[in-house]
């Protein structure tokens, strides 16, 4: 394996992803990022969307069923504009922060370094495969779900809760219309959805690489305290780490600032809608089974919500993602300061122990990923929600 084999496979990840947010006029990673037809075209398409959400919301304020199924659409909409915003925002941001993670792989050159390279970006590789697979392969057979069940129970349904003003479903132009607006919509929203959720998976497991190659510099220099090295080979390394700490302090500390508003948004919309659906299924649940007792008819499959199941499915799957993430970095987090701890830093001068000092106290302070700057996102997370 050459140095530049983990690089090229983070690149290789990362272009294709960002070739598609290019198409999408969004490239904010990319340095020299303008404004283009494309982003106006997104953004009005984006826009577009959730006021016709809206407005279904104000359409079937009487109709529990349809008003929940909007809502939960809303939420959707919520995340794919927010994303947006942030993107178009701040772009010089998005794209420092993305060539500060390709700057991970060209600093470090030692063998067992490039093997932890190795080891996350094929992490990384398989981690967007699983999450591209899943996103996309749902928002699939959500648009061919309203075969299967015009098949199975001879009923017309919509892949999702938005209707165009002024159109009846129930008329078949009105139909046709809605089913192809929304089958339009998914061509272009989950791309964007997984490329922007890939990019976010690249920096995260980007930190892993930084606390794993820190956890390295700390067993060298572990061993140069065993070997008796001399004190100035001992404070070279020890500012060498200091400096490798505080880099990975500064590159966690702006992934927070820039996606922990995104994430409260995120997180909260799939909660809603998670609590929506359930709601939903328990009345049509309800429902179902007091017309089977006054008929005494056998409960059918057909009376069951089905895009409702597969919406839960959708949101329970992403809150899973963010909350597996973090904890994983709350997992390197709690390693580091352990293996701080262990060093032999009896066996040195006091200046020397100052440092490890210093460092011991660096790694006490949370560098977590947070829901909105208020709760770590891990899995206590996940079961409150969930």
């Amino acid at each position: 394996m050459t140095y530049r084999r983990p690089l090229q496979v983070f690149e290789r990840i990362t272009s294709a992803n960002r070739w598609v947010l290019k198409l999408l006029g969004i490239d904010v990673f990319n340095p020299n990022f303008r404004y283009s037809t494309a982003t106006w075209v997104i953004w009005s398409l984006a826009s577009f969307f959730i006021l016709v959400t809206g407005y279904d919301l104000y359409r079937f304020r009487n109709d529990v069923f349809n008003f929940a199924f909007a809502l939960v659409t809303l939420g959707y909409a919520v995340i794919g504009v927010s994303r947006l915003g942030f993107f178009l925002g701040s772009p010089a941001a998005y794209s420092q922060i993305f060539a500060e993670s390709k700057e991970t792989y060209r600093q470090e050159s030692s063998e067992r370094s490039r093997e932890v390279q190795q080891k996350y970006t094929i992490m990384l590789k398989q981690c967007v495969m699983l999450y591209s697979g899943c996103f996309l392969g749902g928002c699939i057979i959500a648009g061919m779900l309203p075969f299967a069940v015009y098949w199975w129970t001879e009923q017309k349904v919509l892949p999702f809760g938005v209707i165009l003003p002024f159109t009846d479903p129930d008329t078949m132009e009105g139909y046709q219309l809605n089913y192809l607006y929304q089958v339009s919509c998914i061509a272009w929203t989950p791309p964007g959805l997984t490329a922007t959720q890939n990019m976010y998976f690249a920096l995260v497991f980007n930190i892993c690489i930084q606390y794993d190659v820190l956890q390295l510099k700390l067993e060298d220099l572990d061993k140069l305290i065993e070997d008796t090295a001399e004190y100035s080979v001992i404070q070279q390394k020890l500012v060498e780490i200091i400096h490798c700490q505080q880099h990975l302090s500064a590159f966690v500390t702006e992934i927070e600032r820039i996606f922990a508003v995104q994430m409260f948004i995120e997180i909260s919309s799939m909660a809603m809608q998670i609590v929506v659906i359930l709601f939903v299924e328990h009345i049509v649940s309800a429902i179902s089974l007091q017309k089977c007792q006054n008929t005494l008819s056998p409960f059918r499959l057909q009376d069951l919500w089905i895009p409702g199941y597969l919406a839960i499915i959708v949101a329970t799957f992403q809150l899973l993602i963010f909350c597996a993430l973090g904890t994983f970095i709350s997992i390197k987090a709690d390693l580091f300061a352990e293996s701080v701890y262990n060093v032999s830093w009896h066996q040195i001068r006091i200046p020397e122990q100052q440092s490890i000092k210093f460092m011991m106290a660096k790694s006490q302070q949370s560098l977590l990923l947070t829901f909105g700057g208020m709760l770590p996102l891990d899995m206590n997370l996940f079961l409150s929600v969930g």
